[in-house]
């Protein structure tokens, strides 16, 4: 094995430091590349999961989005890969564990990670290739489709803009909180590169120039502006070997002037705008308030892990004095705080929901004065140490969601690295803890709110004001603009236009050649795990409950997921169970008030959630079995505890604090007027699925339905709080009992042995119960349901179940999932279409749905869906192609699994009762998937398009425009 030292070179790479990292158990180097100026940092440790990161210091000098653009356009073909889109490629046929690029406000990272050591250099090829030669530079097709371009069909239509980041922007302004986020970075930073849109304005995206585009890619794209990421168990010998002699012995060191300016402070800023709102919106309780302070020191990781605690203290937590404050004042109904580090001047910032114009006057005063008598009499101890123990565990935890450690690891160094900080800081955070709980005792958090924010003269206070039909406005402005552009062309200017729009469809619906094809490295066949994991599970009958067991190595923690069986509730009290589970364990208890509770739960465990979800019969989507689940993490010392609390809030919860059940409610109202339209997709998908499945409906009536619900329920709360609490106490009992309950314990023996002993202290007082096979009655008809929204663009859904036509499930619909996102729908939808992307679901229960995701079009995408059958009764593809599409398909679900995952997934195959040998069958069908299989799933999926199912969501104008598609053209609740 290599070994590494100080201050010598390898492959031109020379090794500035060598130090241990214990918190992360990894051997990290900080190198340079001594002739191109690349700086590298590579943590050696025994993580398979391999990660790779270039990273650029992007710091733009406008809002027309280059950055963004760039990071789209490096990946559409270069030098060695000479293909439209070798990232399409890469996600098709490579084994990578995540593969993405990303940008920031100052920088661009291109990251990838596999777990297969020719799979991960063939991805660094690729990625190093496409960002210091990329065919952007010198074909102009690749700007005008990934960023923007004048549209027109014919001479006699109008001109529109179109462009794939165009479009993503425009969804991304479409939610108001992006759109404030906007306002107080041009506000705070007037400047300097953090007053600019990274992503791009629509509105000045179309300023970008093909020689400003290439000239900014020239600026930045340089080793020397570069930092490189290696993590995990790799040949670093190897590794380096191939950068240095591929890509940067290619290069000389250059003096790039990628600099950010540290803004001065600009002085104390109010500002309100307006933002639009559909034409019958009611502009009640929708104005939305940030009070951000720009926090220069921060760059400090142990001040910027302080912040966090004070956050969570002041702001988030059930028990926080300043967020409790604006909301007794009438402030906002939503209020919520954030610290945003990398950046060169982080931010700490208060958002505010649910308000009117006239409560702005009142923030800085209520701000001031709680913090001033937080600051006089101390922070409460108790909640200081539970936010510090939560952050803590979170650290010491490191479960990212099935992301890879290094991944995570990259972007956290970047926080201090990009700005000549060392790199390794943010990781090494033991020393920040000590510093942090030995401040409890202190004024060391007291003295950080008096400096930073109460003495600190670098603030924003800014306001959204909604604005019925201002979208229909700017809409009208920009036709007119873009026709009065068109007047003032020639003839041949305007066919000029035509044909380039044409000549650019063209190149979009062209296909690779075989030979350009042959270029991006793959893998066989025989390469792949042919076997599906088996995940070890033990079930037994102990404490008077179901228990499964997973056994896993968990470094302490022992997770504990209570799932509560609903089978026997009323179809009334489906809404009060998904509202049950937003206030159960922030309200009172007979025990502890709410904020003692949260404190109680902040100091023993890891966090304690709450969800319903149902799990759906493999074959039949009328039978499913509905959750609610109870999911905790603790450290194995802290179970005893943990039992203690599970106890009290499934049976000592009350919900007579009419006050508190007042402001919750208003909370959650609130929070879904903000996030209602990003989630837009999600909400259509479940949405035209509930037309054919009850499973759906069930699923439904946490998304949109639940929407109408909370919006009844938010209108009435001050008169009908009692009602409202003794129908949430009714529920509360009924659904947690011992009959209903099944137990999921991930951990050692041992974890399970001590949960077994803890465990009758909670489930010998729940009420015993009886078990119930009854389910809940749905109107399951056709809606065909247009939502009309203030938004820019649409989510548009069609889908239906298969196994209504006589068709069932096989492993060969992964597969086509592949091949529908980065194939045909990639083309159609994002493309040729202009959208951001586009989704897939096959279910075994034979639902099926198609959606688009930040869509300018509507109905040229549900013509698209209908065209699928087509397209497949012709599909066909060499075998090397039809491997790639099987490769990229088990990428997508050979996820290493943390074990929380691993025990979720787990539970997962127990209630849709998926054995070993069903995963099994389905990896077969996978694995041996032909393109002839592909075929003959087309006359399924035209079965399945014909019911004509479909949902959307997105901009009123475009709606009522082709209304004819739907049945019923709906708003938001207000």
């Amino acid at each position: 094995m290599l070994n590494l030292k100080e201050n010598t070179v390898l492959h031109g790479f020379h090794v500035d430091r060598a130090v241990y990292v214990k918190e992360i158990d990894s051997q990290a180097y900080e190198m340079h590349h001594e002739q191109s100026g690349a700086k590298v940092l590579y943590l050696k440790n025994n993580d398979d999961n391999k990660v790779f990161s270039i990273s650029f210091r992007t710091t733009p000098s406008d809002s027309t989005g280059v950055p963004h653009i760039c990071e789209h356009s490096t990946l559409c073909g270069s030098r060695k890969f000479p293909l439209k889109e070798p990232f399409v490629e890469l996600v098709k046929g490579s084994l990578n564990t995540f593969l993405n690029a990303m940008t920031f406000p100052d920088k661009t990272m291109y990251p990838v990670a596999s777990r297969n050591a020719m799979d991960f250099k063939n991805l660094m090829d690729v990625y190093l290739d496409a960002v210091f030669f990329p065919n952007m530079l010198k074909d102009e097709q690749v700007l005008m489709q990934e960023g923007w371009h004048y549209d027109m069909d014919s001479p006699e239509a109008p001109m529109t803009y179109r462009g794939v980041v165009y479009n993503e922007m425009k969804g991304v302004f479409s939610s108001p909180d992006s759109l404030l986020e906007r306002h107080i970075m041009e506000n705070l930073f007037p400047d300097t590169t953090y007053g600019v849109e990274s992503g791009g304005d629509p509105d000045d995206i179309p300023n970008l120039t093909q020689e400003a585009f290439a000239a900014f890619h020239a600026t930045y794209y340089h080793p020397s502006n570069s930092y490189i990421f290696l993590y995990g168990d790799m040949d670093i010998d190897a590794t380096l070997e191939f950068i240095d002699s591929e890509y940067l012995s290619h290069f000389t060191r250059e003096n790039i002037d990628s600099a950010i300016g540290r803004q001065a402070c600009p002085g104390s800023i109010v500002q309100s705008y307006p933002y639009g709102i559909a034409t019958d919106e009611k502009s009640d309780h929708k104005t939305l308030h940030s009070l951000t302070y720009v926090v220069d020191d921060a760059l400090d990781p142990t001040l910027g892990l302080a912040f966090k605690v004070l956050t969570y203290v002041l702001l988030l937590s059930p028990a926080a004095p300043l967020k409790k404050a604006l909301i007794d004042a009438g402030v906002g109904k939503d209020i919520s705080g954030d610290f945003q580090d990398g950046l060169l001047q982080p931010l700490w910032g208060i958002s505010i929901n649910g308000s009117d114009p006239d409560k702005q006057e009142k923030i800085l005063h209520i701000v001031h004065q709680v913090l001033h008598q937080i600051v006089a009499k101390g922070i409460d101890r108790d909640l200081l140490t539970g936010a510090l123990n939560r952050i803590e565990f979170s650290l010491r935890e490191a479960d990212f969601a099935g992301r890879p450690k290094g991944l995570i690891y990259g972007i956290r160094c970047m926080d201090t690295w990009l700005y000549g900080k060392d790199p390794l800081e943010p990781l090494a955070y033991e020393q920040a803890l000590q510093v942090l709980r030995k401040g409890i005792a202190g004024n060391y958090y007291e003295h950080i709110l008096q400096t930073y924010i109460l003495d600190n003269p670098y603030y924003a206070l800014v306001s959204l004001i909604p604005e019925q039909g201002l979208t229909e406005k700017h809409d009208k402005a920009l036709a007119d603009t873009l026709a009065a552009y068109k007047a003032s062309l020639t003839k041949e200017q305007i066919q000029a236009v035509v044909e380039a729009s044409q000549a650019l469809k063209q190149r979009q619906a062209s296909q690779d050649s075989p030979e350009a094809l042959l270029t991006i490295p793959t893998l066989s066949r025989k390469d792949l795990e042919v076997r599906a994991e088996d995940i070890e599970m033990h079930e037994e009958d102990a404490a008077g409950v179901h228990i499964c067991y997973v056994p896993d190595f968990t470094n302490g923690i022992t997770y504990v997921n209570a799932y509560f069986d609903l089978h026997g509730v009323e179809t009334a009290d489906i809404p009060y169970i998904y509202l049950l589970s937003d206030l159960i364990g922030d309200m009172d208890t007979t025990v502890h008030s709410y904020h003692e509770l949260a404190s109680c739960i902040d100091l023993y465990t890891g966090g304690i959630d709450y969800a319903v979800s149902a799990f759906s019969d493999r074959t039949d989507n009328t039978k499913y079995v509905p959750v609610f689940r109870i999911k905790a993490k603790v450290l194995s010392q802290n179970l005893n505890k943990l039992m203690t609390l599970l106890k009290e809030i499934s049976m000592d919860t009350i919900f007579s604090n009419t006050e508190r059940l007042t402001e919750l409610i208003e909370e959650t109202k609130a929070g879904w007027d903000m996030d209602a339209f990003r989630r837009g997709h999600t909400i259509v998908m479940h949405r035209v699925l509930s037309y054919v499945s009850p499973v759906e409906n069930f699923c439904d009536a946490g998304e949109l339905s639940y929407y109408d619900f909370i919006s009844d329920i938010a209108a009435r709360i001050r008169t009908d709080a009692e009602q409202i609490g003794a129908r949430l106490t009714a529920v509360m009992k009924k659904i947690f009992t011992q009959a209903a309950l099944t137990v999921e314990i991930t951990g050692s023996q041992a974890d399970k042995t001590a949960v077994l002993s803890f465990l009758p202290q909670w489930t010998a007082v729940l009420p015993a119960g009886r078990k119930s096979k009854s389910l809940c009655r749905f109107d399951v008809t056709q809606k065909n349901e247009g939502i009309m929204t203030s938004g820019k663009v649409q989510y548009v859904a069609k889908g239906g179940n298969f196994r209504a036509h006589g068709y069932e499930y096989t492993g060969v619909l992964m597969v086509l999932d592949t091949i529908l996102q980065y194939g045909y729908l990639w083309t159609k939808i994002r493309v040729q279409g202009g959208a951001y992307g586009a989704f897939t679901r096959f279910y075994d229960n034979g639902d099926m749905v198609f959606c688009s995701y930040r869509d300018p079009n509507l109905g040229s995408s549900v013509a698209a869906y209908d065209g699928l059958a087509d397209y497949l009764e012709h599909f066909d593809v060499s075998d090397r192609e039809m491997t790639k599409y099987v490769i990229g398909t088990l990428s997508r679900i050979d996820v290493p699994l943390t074990p929380s995952l691993r025990g979720d997934k787990a539970m997962n195959r127990y209630f849709t009762k998926t054995t070993q040998a069903v995963a099994q069958a389905r990896r077969d069908q996978l694995l041996a998937a032909s393109a002839a299989d592909i075929r003959a799933i087309a006359p399924m999926i035209r079965a399945v398009m014909a019911d004509n199912n479909i949902c959307v969501m997105g901009s009123e104008t475009q709606i009522r425009k082709e209304a004819a598609l739907f049945r019923e053209l709906i708003s938001l609740p207000d």
